[in-house]
């Protein structure tokens, strides 16, 4: 999923993982399959079998020149594990943790520097009092 820069939203990944699913245990599945998935959208099938080729996950077999689908697909070495792994949801959710937490950190360090000010402010306004007391003192004393 990293070799690629694109965007993906769940609604993607549960696509793409729908896709792989259908493979089971199997090596090939026909593309009827894929095309259910789809709901019959064959073109933005098509698209969706294009990323997998490219991320190396399928490769097709017997396209046709004008039909956006081929007659199957078959899956590469490493798919069950990549699935095994949560595949692309799993990739999905982690990415998005890491920016939350990247988020969360920057807001911590934000937070930090203005306590660190306020601390400071306040070190300032004691030793003002304090300043303050002792010419009391010594006027009374």
């Amino acid at each position: 999923m990293d070799k690629l820069s694109l965007t993906l939203t769940s609604s993607k990944c549960e696509l793409l993982d729908n896709i792989l699913r259908e493979f089971g245990t199997e090596k090939y599945i026909k593309t009827d399959l894929v095309s259910k998935i789809f709901r019959g959208n064959n073109i933005l099938a098509s698209e969706y079998l294009s990323l997998l080729v490219q991320l190396d996950l399928i490769f097709l077999i017997g396209e046709v020149k004008g039909y956006p689908l081929p007659a199957m697909i078959g899956k590469q070495p490493g798919v069950e594990r990549f699935m095994n792994e949560g595949g692309f949801m799993r990739r999905f959710e982690l990415k998005k943790l890491q920016e939350e937490a990247g988020k969360n950190l920057q807001e911590l360090q934000i937070e930090n520097i203005r306590l660190r000010h306020t601390v400071e402010v306040q070190k300032k306004q004691i030793e003002l009092l304090e300043y303050t007391l002792k010419q009391l003192e010594n006027k009374l004393g």
